[in-house]
């Protein structure tokens, strides 16, 4: 289902006059455990393309013609990697801050996860951003989402990871750095005081070489076609830690959505965004119940995001 562009772009305006990035919630940070609403729709990495946003979250039934929230109590978790890659990130920021509200209004949510290219735009790392990127916020992007500016503490509001009732949300991987109730409130905490300009250096598990490849920000262990046992296995226990019964990850591109270690693990990134190569508009629905529905169409299996 594609969106009316003409519908969209009217409304596009209003979203990008909020200019001002609102400061994290600090209760947002800690606060890793969410209650299991209706539905809870999961939807991968969007690497600034706004218009491909729209249209899965219309697939999903979660916004109508204009954008506008119609999920009701649903949550909504965008696993990261909003940034880069694409030439719409500003308009994606701009719509998940629009929808955030409206879905408080209704009694949903939507939480947005830091992925590896928020990292790296913390960083200062501009080696992916797009022409009409490099001049979407106002200033040299390598200096736009600096710790303690408007964006950085914008994104201090993001989790590294998250569960919604049983079912547990992260950009990459469940890594031991993240698997227990304490680590994962921790690694929160970690990265929301460096983006908010508390701490001077990233938390090492933000970075792939300070933890040997396996930052739940980075590692792609459980993107490839078959992850190995062990990683399953530590999935597994990972889960059980932190009171979980699935786990669901972007990063790693498939070839639609997809899942793996006996269905305790859900990879979603299909390359939504154009400079991706465009993939199916999929989404992610995990029930009350527990069961798990692929919402959109296209095929299953794996590829770098």
């Amino acid at each position: 289902m594609l969106v009316p562009r003409r519908a969209f772009s009217a409304a596009l305006p209003a979203l990008l006059l909020s200019t001002r990035s609102p400061a994290a919630e600090p209760s947002a940070v800690d606060r890793i455990r969410l209650p299991a609403p209706s539905r809870t729709v999961a939807v991968g990495d969007l690497h600034g393309d706004c218009d491909a946003f729209v249209n899965v979250l219309r697939t999903a039934g979660l916004v109508d013609a204009t954008a506008r929230w119609t999920g009701g109590d649903a949550v909504l978790v965008q696993c990261g990697d909003v940034l880069d890659r694409g030439p719409q990130e500003a308009e994606c920021l701009a719509l998940l801050r629009s929808l955030k509200m409206q879905a408080a209004a209704a009694g949903g949510r939507v939480v947005t996860l830091l992925g590896n290219h928020e990292v790296l735009n913390a960083c200062g790392v501009t080696s992916f951003v797009s022409e009409a990127g490099a001049t979407a916020f106002g200033e040299p992007r390598s200096l736009a989402f600096r710790p303690g500016g408007a964006l950085a503490r914008e994104l201090a509001g993001w989790p590294v990871v998250c569960v919604v009732g049983d079912t547990c949300f992260v950009h990459a991987g469940l890594t031991p750095e993240v698997a227990t109730p304490i680590r994962a409130a921790a690694a929160n905490t970690a990265a929301a005081r460096w983006l908010s300009g508390d701490e001077p250096l990233p938390p090492p598990l933000l970075l792939p070489s300070a933890v040997g490849g396996r930052s739940p920000v980075w590692t792609r262990e459980l993107g490839v076609a078959a992850p190995a046992g062990d990683a399953c296995d530590e999935v597994g226990s990972a889960l059980t830690a932190l009171g979980a019964s699935r786990l669901v990850v972007g990063h790693t591109v498939q070839e639609g959505i997809n899942a793996a270690c006996d269905r305790r693990v859900w990879r979603i990134d299909v390359g939504l965004s154009r400079a991706m190569g465009g993939g199916a508009p999929q989404a992610l629905e995990v029930r009350r119940d527990g069961s798990v529905v692929r919402l959109g169409g296209g095929g299953g299996g794996a590829g770098g995001g």
